[in-house]
């Protein structure tokens, strides 16, 4: 049935999102004592071993392809939806949960990667012989020069397909409670600010995957969309006999 093949595509996206986890805990969760060194250096980076970097990369270029086919598949049930695009309003909310998703998919992965080769990038120079605080340099003024696009960039796919998002549980276009207002990566990183005060490393560490976290959530949230769509055709199906 079709609805299991959709069931399918976002388990295995949330599978290529838990990479993205493992991957944001491989770069990010730099222990107790990293301070910031400018706008992107930082000092642990001197203590965290190269194939640390070199292995969240890669399993960002795993995860690439789980995380497109059901991303590819968010956007085709939205395009489906026919409550959603039956007023201006939502289909305003119904492109812009398209638009993050596409973004997700075509500029995600990359930026993942981008801050992957920074603290690489930092750990060269200084085995070239370059001192900390030269090499920090370096990395901070090669970042300036994009950091703010990216940002940008960022933020319109994580607040803009958030905002569809809680669009479309409040107003009912989806077979969802509001407990799936939890499930994306708006929410997730809000989680993520009152456990960071939390005054043991195990938090700081453990929440830099909030963000990825929260698409898997969506990702899962959207398999039981699925599942529940299909119970209501069935339904239909049956009263009608």
């Amino acid at each position: 049935m079709k609805s299991n093949k959709t069931k399918l595509i976002f388990y295995i996206g949330s599978i290529g999102m838990l990479l993205f986890m493992i991957g944001d805990w491989l770069l990010d969760a730099a222990g107790a004592g990293d301070e910031e060194m400018g706008l992107i250096a930082h000092t642990n980076w001197l203590q965290m071993a190269m194939w640390r970097f070199v292995a969240s990369a890669t399993l960002a270029l795993v995860a690439l392809l789980p995380v497109f086919f059901a991303s590819n598949e968010a956007i085709r049930i939205t395009r489906e939806n026919a409550a959603l695009y039956g007023t201006k309003t939502g289909k305003f909310w119904g492109n812009t949960f398209c638009l993050g998703h596409i973004l997700l998919m075509t500029y995600g992965i990359g930026f993942h990667i981008i801050l992957c080769i920074y603290p690489m990038f930092h750990k060269t120079l200084i085995a070239m012989g370059i001192d900390v605080q030269s090499a920090a340099d370096a990395v901070n003024k090669t970042g300036s020069y994009t950091l703010i696009q990216l940002m940008v960039l960022y933020l319109i796919c994580d607040i803009g397909v958030s905002a569809a998002w809680y669009y479309m549980i409040f107003k009912g276009k989806l077979n969802l409670g509001k407990w799936a207002l939890l499930c994306c990566p708006f929410s997730t990183i809000l989680i993520d600010f009152p456990l960071k005060m939390i005054p043991l490393q195990f938090f700081k560490d453990f929440t830099v995957a909030f963000e990825s976290l929260g698409w898997l959530l969506m990702y899962l949230a959207l398999a039981r969309h699925a599942g529940m769509l299909e119970e209501s055709v069935t339904e239909e199906r049956m009263k009608r006999k």
